[in-house]
């Protein structure tokens, strides 16, 4: 072995292993550029509506002409290096020569390039949805997300169920700082600005769940402001809404009945609604269907007991910088209240 490296050599085994690692790094180099500069590929380029179909359709346009003209100047910037004079020249000729190439590639192409660019364009813009045969109010908080929707009245927090094959209308507006709507299957982006309601129209051709999220820097856990957009057939939409209409569930366990009290002695009930029970307040998410929900925080953890436990005593062991205080309570009143809201579907 001492042999082979003094004699400028390496083991092919050393080799492969220097190549894997290289690649591995690379890799990370390109993942990283596509998260900073704040890239959903898997989404972008998975359209699964019309309006993202439309934006994918632009950016292969955008590509293939890109590179259709990169190819070209690369061909001509060839053929220049290989014909190149080598007798006198011609300046009559040469000033010719530069000013069709100045016309040509400096004018005419780009011109013809932005303009199909601005037709396609407006061809796209016209035929994005436009119906509103649901309307949801959408309104962004730090750091989660509340859905209103209108018919019938019912509130949910970071989950949008929508009907597919169907323009719901998404009436988008903020209750502090600037966020920005995005859903990369189903649509464009759309700020929410403070004092205006801004309008977008989301349809999903198949159903999914398909990741939201806030695309507009608002704070510390801008990183952890996440929805799920839940796109389900008509018949199927039209029984979840039966059923989140219907109030909380009636606690079935003497542990439940122990959670329940716990919930409504601790600060629990000033700061959440829980339809058909004296909680009413509204300073964070409605929790009357809670165990329903995948995630906590607006994506910040699963919703599964051992996180619920850790969000319910410290939610900045969590998600630093939310706006929950930690609940305090007694030892023995933690798993009877992880109970009761886990009994809330």
């Amino acid at each position: 072995m001492l042999t082979t490296f003094a004699s400028g050599t390496q083991p092919r085994e050393h080799l492969r292993v220097r190549s894997v690692r290289r690649g591995t790094r690379v890799s990370a180099v390109v993942a990283s550029s596509l998260a900073l500069t704040g890239c959903s590929l898997s989404g972008t380029l998975a359209p699964r509506g019309p309006d993202a179909q439309i934006a994918a359709n632009i950016w292969w346009y955008m590509l293939w002409l890109s590179a259709a003209i990169f190819v070209g100047w690369l061909a001509l910037f060839v053929v220049a290096m290989v014909r190149r004079p080598t007798g006198e020249i011609d300046e009559e000729h040469e000033q010719r020569l530069h000013r069709r190439f100045i016309v040509g590639g400096g004018i005419v192409l780009p011109s013809i390039a932005f303009a199909s660019l601005f037709v396609i364009d407006l061809l796209g813009i016209a035929a994005l949805p436009q119906g509103d045969e649901v309307v949801v109010d959408a309104v962004g908080y730090q750091f989660w997300w509340e859905f209103a929707y209108e018919h019938p009245e019912l509130v949910t927090a970071n989950e949008l169920y929508i009907p597919t094959d169907t323009d719901v209308q998404v009436r988008l507006r903020t209750e502090d700082v600037i966020h920005s709507f995005w859903v990369p299957q189903l649509s464009g982006k759309r700020d929410m600005v403070p004092g205006r309601t801004n309008v977008l129209t989301l349809h999903a051709t198949e159903p999914g769940r398909y990741l939201g999220e806030c695309t507009e820097f608002c704070g510390v856990q801008h990183a952890n402001m996440r929805f799920e957009v839940v796109a389900v057939p008509p018949d199927e939409y039209q029984q979840w809404l039966d059923d989140m209409v219907a109030p909380a569930a009636e606690p079935q366990t003497e542990d439940q009945r122990r959670g329940y009290d716990a919930f409504m002695t601790a600060s629990c009930a000033a700061c959440h609604v829980i339809r058909g029970t004296p909680a009413d307040g509204r300073a964070g998410p409605d929790l009357t269907h809670f165990a329903q929900r995948r995630w906590l925080g607006a994506g910040a953890a699963p919703n599964d007991r051992g996180h619920l436990g850790g969000w319910v005593v410290n939610p900045q062991s969590i998600k630093p910088g939310s706006t929950m205080p930690p609940v305090e309570l007694d030892a023995e009143d933690l798993p009877v209240l992880l109970d009761y809201l886990e009994s809330l579907e």
